[in-house]
């Protein structure tokens, strides 16, 4: 598969790790770096994807698009390639297929498809949309005993929409990538993403309030060992989730909001998970847990201490607030100034 080309967008730290799979399995992997960060740019450079200069340039030499940013940008991502598209010149190559491998709502998965629904470039052809989720953390590769062999432990990602992988390549990347049929429509995959993400995500938001307050209320250990009493699968899931919040907190709230998108559609009301996305919001705006990154940790890597921090990061903000003070982090332009990078385009993870 030394001339299949598969380009990832962005290659953050689900993109990267998905990069080495593909590469392990003899995929070339490429990007475009336009807009995006030096850490993204460094991940990059570890997981050794090839770089090329242009948005044109990508769209000549892959075969397949994975989009893989926040959801935010997963409909300015598609316009993007759609306009370079325009300027390519794929000659006798294959239809190029995009995935869009991003947490939105089934509704807003329709709309990236409109961008391509069209046949663009004359000779190019119409490039062959599939609607997309990943479910799951990052690939890993997981060594044998005594440094032999080993397996790589995967996400699920699943996939719908009327056009499917054709050819030996196509078939290849479905087998690496383990994809999962869940229907004809696009925005189906989308909508098992919301609801998935609903159920983890949103408790997961929910356990963030829960612990912070029983810590301000010095109760956390009696909580933690009457959820352990009485629902030890859920205390462990917890331990798990609550402590990775941080750095992928201001890709969050996006998400809660498009997942309060999703059950609107179905005729629910979206201040459940609006009100998720706030919790998401607070952390990604706390002046300490908001600096964390990951694979760079410092604070927040346990529920006590997450909570802990937190609640004294709370603490301070409504001292400011009391005091009639407006300085601290606040939403918008002074949050991005505060981080030095735009929020919504951070590496995604």
């Amino acid at each position: 598969m030394a001339g299949t080309t598969v380009a990832i967008l962005s290659p953050g730290e689900m993109g990267s790790a998905i990069a080495c799979l593909l590469r392990a399995h003899q995929f070339r992997v490429i990007t475009s770096m336009s807009g995006r960060s030096s850490y993204t740019y460094n991940r990059a450079i570890a997981s050794k994807i090839e770089f090329v200069s242009s948005d044109v340039d990508l769209i000549n030499q892959a075969d397949f698009i994975l989009s893989i940013v926040p959801p935010s940008e997963a409909l300015p991502t598609a316009r993007r390639v759609g306009y370079a598209y325009t300027y390519a010149a794929r000659g006798n190559k294959l239809p190029l297929y995009y995935f869009d491998l991003n947490a939105i709502s089934p509704n807003l998965a329709e709309k990236v498809e409109d961008v391509f629904s069209k046949p663009t470039a004359g000779a190019n052809g119409a490039v062959r949309f599939i609607d997309g989720a990943i479910l799951g953390g990052p690939p890993e590769f997981m060594q044998g005993p005594g440094e032999v062999g080993g397996v790589w432990r995967k996400p699920r990602v699943v996939v719908s929409g009327k056009e499917k992988l054709l050819g030996d390549n196509g078939h290849l990347l479905e087998e690496v990538l383990g994809l999962r049929w869940v229907g004809d429509r696009v925005g189906q995959a989308s909508g098992l993403k919301m609801c998935f993400a609903s159920l983890t995500k949103g408790l997961t938001g929910l356990a963030v309030q829960s612990f912070t307050t029983a810590s301000n209320l010095s109760l956390l250990p009696a909580l933690k060992e009457e959820l352990a009493i009485f629902y030890p699968p859920l205390l462990t899931f917890l331990e798990g989730t609550v402590p990775s919040v941080p750095p992928r907190a201001y890709r969050f709230v996006r998400e809660m909001e498009e997942i309060a998108d999703t059950h609107a559609e179905a005729g629910f009301s979206r201040a459940v998970f609006s009100g998720i996305a706030d919790i998401y919001r607070g952390v990604a705006q706390d002046e300490v847990l908001g600096k964390e990154r990951s694979g760079e940790r410092n604070k927040g890597q346990t529920v006590d201490d997450f909570a802990d921090t937190y609640g004294e990061g709370m603490r301070r903000r409504e001292e400011v607030n009391r005091n009639g003070n407006s300085g601290g982090v606040q939403d918008g332009v002074e949050l991005e100034k505060w981080m030095g990078r735009p929020v919504e385009r951070m590496a995604i993870d």
